[in-house]
Parts: C-alpha cells; sequence; structure tokens
C-alpha cells in the first residue's frame, strides 16, 4: 500500500510544474457512458471531469455492475487525465487512479455448499487511456480503455472499453 502512496506522490509531483499561463478556459464536464469488457467490468456509469490546468484533469467516476451473487455492485475512483498533443480536433489522453469497488464473496455452509453472497469493498487501482472527439461546442464524443486491478483477498483485474457523451456544466 505505500508502494501505491509513493507512486501516486511521484505523479503529483511531477505534473506540479506544468505551466498554466495561456490556457484556453475549460468547463466541467460530465460524460455518461456505457462499456464492455472482461467479466466483472462496469457496463455503465457517470464521469465528472475537472479541469485543473490546460493539460491535467482531474476525475471522479462512480460506475455499476451487476456482481457476484447477484449483488448491485458500484465502485467509485477518482483519477488524473494528461492531455496528449492534438490530433486534428481530437485530443488523446493518458489515465491513472485509484478508488473502491464493491464485490461479492461467497458465505458457504459448515459442510461446504455456498449459501449467499456476502458484500465487500476492496482498494482499486487502474490506469489506461482514451481519445476525446468534438462534436459541436458543447457536446465531445469520448472513447475510453482502462486495465482496473482491485486488491484483497478476492482481488481481481478487469479491462473495459467505455464510449460516452461528455457535455460541459458551467461557464467554459
Amino acid at each position: 500500500m505505500r508502494a501505491y502512496t509513493s507512486v501516486f506522490a511521484m505523479i503529483l509531483a511531477t505534473l506540479q510544474p506544468l505551466p498554466v499561463g495561456a490556457q484556453e478556459a475549460r468547463a466541467v464536464e460530465v460524460t455518461p457512458y456505457v462499456g464492455i469488457g472482461t467479466a466483472g467490468a462496469s457496463p455503465f456509469g457517470a464521469a465528472v471531469t475537472f479541469p485543473v490546468t490546460s493539460t491535467l484533469s482531474l476525475e471522479t467516476d462512480v460506475a455499476y455492475r451487476r456482481g457476484e451473487g447477484r449483488i448491485h455492485a458500484l465502485g467509485s475512483s477518482t483519477s488524473l487525465l494528461f492531455a496528449l498533443p492534438r490530433i486534428g480536433d481530437s485530443t488523446p489522453y493518458v489515465a491513472a487512479g485509484i478508488g473502491l469497488s464493491e464485490y461479492g464473496t461467497p458465505v458457504f455452509f459448515s459442510n461446504g455448499r455456498p449459501i449467499g453472497t456476502e458484500a465487500r469493498v476492496a482498494l482499486t487501482m487502474n490506469a489506461g487511456g482514451g481519445i476525446r472527439m468534438p462534436m459541436n461546442d458543447a457536446l465531445d464524443l469520448r472513447t475510453d480503455a482502462r486495465w482496473f486491478k482491485s486488491f484483497g483477498r478476492q482481488g481481481s483485474e478487469q479491462f473495459r472499453v467505455t464510449q460516452g457523451i461528455s457535455f460541459d456544466v458551467g461557464k467554459k
């Protein structure tokens, strides 16, 4: 756990000296999305992206999936998005973050037969990237691919690709 905290601190320290002058004004973006991926990946959710500089954003994400044993599993993460140089009108980006994810663990009878599922929460980390393509002045088409790793006794890995429409909230 200390290693992940150290890595996150190094990322923040590296990105801190980014130039702040001569930026385009950016608004907060909300992106509802749907996705596909490996078993256990969230099929839909919403992300809210807060601009920090012209190339760095902070994203919060809440996702839902049908979990093990029919639990309604929620996941939430906070990620840093770093915009890469534009390709035409499109903006590719890389992302990394941490979060919490709900999962189900089996409960057994004394004879070893499973009788149900107990909801638990695990620490997760994610890494990936995507591309944001403008549709008009207020809407962007966003495609995102992420790898998720959850920790703990029942830790797992998932990969998902999501597609969403981002819209601006507030002033630009």
